[in-house]
């Protein structure tokens, strides 16, 4: 009995001898031959953590230099590449339209002679000639520093006043007439020459001159002995021309002040007689206080004889 179990686990013994060795044999053939000798690989075996850990490393070795390789041939080629696209740096182009500025409006001048005084701004528009053979309209402030030339002063009925600007070559004129009549004076007659300079008119035809005429009976009207006072603009045609030409024009005058038939002995502007007040006729008043005095001698002649036929009843009545 004792001999049978014997044998028995000698057959076991055996049996996992040759299946450990069969084992053990596969394991050698499929391990890669890195110059390591049997004792070595038997060690390996019996510590199995020792083994695992050196695959484990073995592995990521052989897995970290593919990755490495692959980054540095992603990366080299993108940073030595020159880009084909070229950045647009072009700005967008604005147009911007200049408005013509407006003409710049005249300056206020002054002048005096021994009979006349003058105040005004005034700014001449007309017509003229173009180098192309068309019409243009053009605009001309009259200087407020422009001198007085002459002047007429002995007349009792007629006096004028004429201012010069403008360089020695090419004198350029402003003329004003004034009349007295019935104790009222008037602008009657205006003229101005104007030579077409090139700085003040590059478009306009070579050696031309305006002449501009005026004649009026009603313009600055005032009464004697006072000044003529407007602060508003006011307009004056000036159609007429000296070689009659068909040109078109007139004077824009404002913060006008004038007086003519000065006293010799005056240094002002008399009372000023302004443009917008109310004038009333004299016949008016006249009518109205003469049609007052015929009610009230109407009305005194009614009571006067009503008075007296009372009293001529009472007598009789006694």
């Amino acid at each position: 009995m004792f001999a049978n179990k014997l044998l028995t686990c000698s057959a076991l013994l055996i049996m996992l001898f040759l299946l450990s060795s069969t084992v053990f044999s596969q394991k050698l053939i499929g391990l890669p031959r890195v110059g390591k000798n049997v004792s070595d690989l038997f060690l390996e075996q019996a510590n199995p953590l020792t083994s695992s850990s050196s695959t484990i490393s073995t592995s990521s070795t052989t897995t970290e230099k593919p990755i490495t390789t692959r980054s540095t041939s992603t990366i080299t080629p993108r940073s030595t590449t020159p880009s084909t696209e070229s950045p647009s740096t072009t700005a967008p182009v604005i147009s911007t339209t200049i408005a013509p500025q407006p003409y710049p409006q005249p300056s206020i001048g002054a002048w005096n002679t021994s009979c006349i005084m003058l105040q005004m701004a005034a700014q001449l528009n007309f017509t003229y000639e173009a180098r192309e053979g068309n019409f243009t309209t053009g605009l001309y402030n009259i200087p407020s520093n422009a001198s007085v030339e002459d002047a007429e002063c002995k007349s009792q009925t007629t006096q004028f006043i004429h201012l010069i600007w403008g360089p020695e070559t090419s004198k350029q004129s402003l003329i004003m007439y004034f009349n007295k009549s019935n104790d009222t004076t008037v602008l009657s007659f205006m003229q101005i020459h104007l030579a077409l300079l090139p700085e003040d008119f590059p478009d306009a035809k070579e050696n031309q001159t305006v002449q501009l005429i005026t004649r009026s009976d009603g313009a600055f009207k005032t009464p004697e002995n006072m000044s003529y006072h407007c602060t508003r603009v006011q307009k004056i045609n000036m159609t007429e021309t000296l070689d009659a030409e068909q040109l078109i024009g007139w004077i824009s005058v404002s913060h006008v002040q004038v007086e003519a038939f000065r006293r010799a002995n005056d240094t002002g502007f008399s009372v000023g007689h302004d443009c917008d007040s109310s004038e009333t006729s004299d016949v008016v008043p006249i009518a109205v206080g003469i049609a007052l005095a015929a009610l009230i001698l109407v009305v005194l002649i009614s009571y006067l004889c009503a008075r007296r036929r009372s009293t001529s009843r009472g007598y009789m009545s006694f």
